[in-house]
């Protein structure tokens, strides 16, 4: 019987150090703010431009930005060193990615998964201990416009500057409408380059600078505007 006892007390598993859970994570927090997506047919009324005035400036604008028609980018392929454009077959392979990060998939376990996909590692890292920031990017589903009650559309984000709201990528197909709705209507032509960056930061995860800037010195009523106050 002692000897039995000595077993067991030589085998006792030993006690769970209070400790260790302290520094398991809270649940990641992902935001409940609406998601915005970029319009999908271009109002031209307030505007100040006509249809063809559209045409004619999405076309300049992809044209100095891609070096490609405007009828062609549903077809571009973005290089991955190119700043945060990215095509929608790249962004429906990121949500396959992180919808499967913790899980594994296409015949392989989690950690082989995320071996294959390693480039990821940095994008889903913690950013913040900071409420709302724990986590780069994740996944929201956005509400269907024309169909209540239909099923959402699954959509990459990730957080905004102060960690508080989801912001979505969006495609390179989607971003003329995207700068068009805040340049051209919200602000009406009369805001300049760091109020539309400011505001698309606002709604979206993946418009810098540049874009902003070829958007501006493509936009036919403000290149009007200068040429005006230039020869007055």
């Amino acid at each position: 019987g002692g000897l039995s006892l000595d077993i067991d007390q030589h085998f006792k598993r030993p006690k769970t150090n209070p400790l260790e859970f302290e520094t398991v994570p809270p649940p990641i927090v992902i935001p409940t703010n609406l998601i915005h997506m970029p319009p999908t047919h271009i109002e031209t009324a307030g505007a100040l431009m006509s249809a063809e005035d559209v045409a004619s400036h999405r076309e300049n604008f992809y044209q100095k930005l891609l070096g490609i028609p405007s009828d062609a980018v549903a077809n571009y392929t973005p290089g991955l060193n190119q700043a945060n454009l990215r095509s929608k077959a790249q962004l429906l392979d990121g949500i396959h990615i992180v919808k499967h990060w913790d899980t594994g998939a296409d015949g392989l376990d989690a950690a082989a998964f995320r071996s294959k996909h390693k480039t990821w590692y940095t994008k889903m890292k913690p950013l913040s201990h900071k409420l709302g920031r724990r986590t780069g990017i994740h996944l929201r589903t956005v509400e269907p416009h024309h169909s209540p009650g239909g099923e959402g559309e699954i959509v990459l984000c990730r957080y905004s500057k102060d960690g508080s709201k989801s912001t979505v990528y969006i495609d390179v197909t989607q971003l003329y409408n995207a700068l068009y709705e805040v340049h051209c209507l919200e602000h009406g032509h009369l805001r300049g380059k760091d109020a539309v960056k400011g505001r698309m930061d606002d709604l979206y995860a993946n418009v810098p600078d540049s874009q902003v800037k070829t958007f501006l010195e493509t936009c036919p009523v403000c290149v009007e505007r200068r040429r005006m106050h230039h020869d007055v």
